[in-house]
């Protein structure tokens, strides 16, 4: 996950391995959770969510109750998005290849880690290839 301010500055980025994650739409859920905690904690600005998983941007949206196996991340992610001026968007899988990198290197490091105003190789370059247009 990352933090950015409104020029798209890093202001954190942080990793880890999931120790259980029964599929891919879990481990986006809670990289989604995890990411809205730690913004909630570390700014006072309106946030906006990007995640290039459209399955999870309408699960979060929709109006309905979500009666998936999912259903306890997806209702939490919902109660923290309302905690604060907030939105959650869709965005290209091109333009998110800063969270792709992390989560890469969560499973490859087996370990959790945070930068402040960085992260691991490449991040701060990446950050400016997500920013551009595509």
């Amino acid at each position: 996950m990352i933090l950015r301010d409104s020029t798209g500055g890093i202001v954190f980025s942080a990793c880890r391995n999931l120790l259980s994650c029964a599929s891919p739409l879990q481990a986006e859920l809670a990289a989604c959770l995890e990411g809205l905690k730690f913004a909630l904690q570390w700014s006072d600005f309106p946030i906006d969510v990007e995640m290039d998983c459209k399955v999870v941007v309408d699960s979060i949206q929709s109006q309905s109750m979500d009666r998936s196996m999912n259903a306890m991340l997806v209702n939490e992610v919902r109660k923290l998005l309302g905690e604060r001026d907030s939105s959650i968007s869709h965005i290209s899988r091109n333009q998110n290849v800063v969270s792709h990198r992390l989560a890469t290197f969560g499973l490859v490091e087996a370990r959790m880690a945070l930068w402040i105003s960085s992260g691991p190789a490449n991040v701060p370059q990446l950050c400016m290839k997500d920013l551009s247009p595509s």
